[in-house]
């Protein structure tokens, strides 16, 4: 008996450490991948010609924006140059270590700025740093980042934005379809109620993409996946163009 006992206790560990090494190498493959295409959007985003004469936009948000980004730039064509990050901003944490480099040196008139997803999926250690997280199932850890820690990131965001000029422009954090691993459907509107709370105070304006999203865009989206279809993209894009237009619009 008492062997048959040790065995399933070092059975439970293997099949434990099992578990923790196959999301470890999940979150590694997903590193590598996200280093990947850091180096490819770097290539695709840099390679814009800034006219002088035209105001310049800044878009920063995660792996959606990313995908709205370019059709947003043909939209605003002769318009304004429409620039992003070469990298997915993921979480507040993620923009709160990056945002002064992102913004440089540019005289920004608009900003249209999201995080949201990448705060509230679940990882192994909360408010771990950026690159260093590892994405588990909802049940097997905390979120990256707290709800009123995301509350209180945005704050700090907005503060820094706000020294820029620019008039700000909040994107709405698009929904979770069920089936997504690392992250709660339920928890999109908790997040972005704080968030809203955040811009209201602060008279920024608002994208409300996730409406969009539910009203549209939601047929373009990839089952048990955040991210949206080439034609998903298109339709959050005419909300993205249309905001930063009307943004542009008011200004002097």
């Amino acid at each position: 008996m008492k062997k048959y006992i040790m065995l399933s206790a070092v059975s439970i560990i293997l099949i434990v450490g099992g578990i923790t090494s196959y999301f470890r190498i999940i979150s590694y493959l997903h590193n590598q991948r996200a280093r990947e295409e850091s180096r490819q959007l770097e290539l695709i985003f840099n390679n814009v010609e800034v006219d002088s004469k035209l105001p310049s936009v800044l878009i920063i948000g995660d792996s959606i924006s990313i995908a709205y980004t370019l059709p947003v730039r043909r939209r605003l064509e002769g318009i304004a140059n429409v620039m992003r990050p070469p990298e997915n901003c993921a979480s507040t944490l993620m923009i709160l270590e990056n945002l002064d480099r992102w913004l440089g040196q540019t005289r920004w008139t608009v900003i249209h700025f999201n995080a949201g997803l990448h705060d509230l999926e679940h990882v192994q250690s909360e408010n771990v740093a950026p690159g260093r997280q590892i994405m588990v199932p909802i049940k097997k850890g905390p979120q990256w980042v707290a709800v009123e820690s995301y509350r209180s990131n945005l704050e700090k965001i907005v503060e820094r934005l706000k020294k820029t000029g620019a008039t700000l422009i909040f994107a709405t954090t698009t929904p979770v379809p069920a089936g997504e691993w690392s992250r709660a459907s339920e928890d999109v509107a908790r997040y972005n109620e704080a968030a809203l709370d955040v811009m209201h105070e602060n008279g920024v304006l608002i994208d409300d993409l996730n409406s969009v999203a539910v009203e549209s865009a939601y047929r373009f989206q990839k089952p048990g996946d955040v991210h949206f279809s080439e034609a998903g993209s298109e339709i959050l894009a005419d909300s993205v163009a249309a905001s930063i237009q009307a943004a542009l619009s008011e200004k002097p």
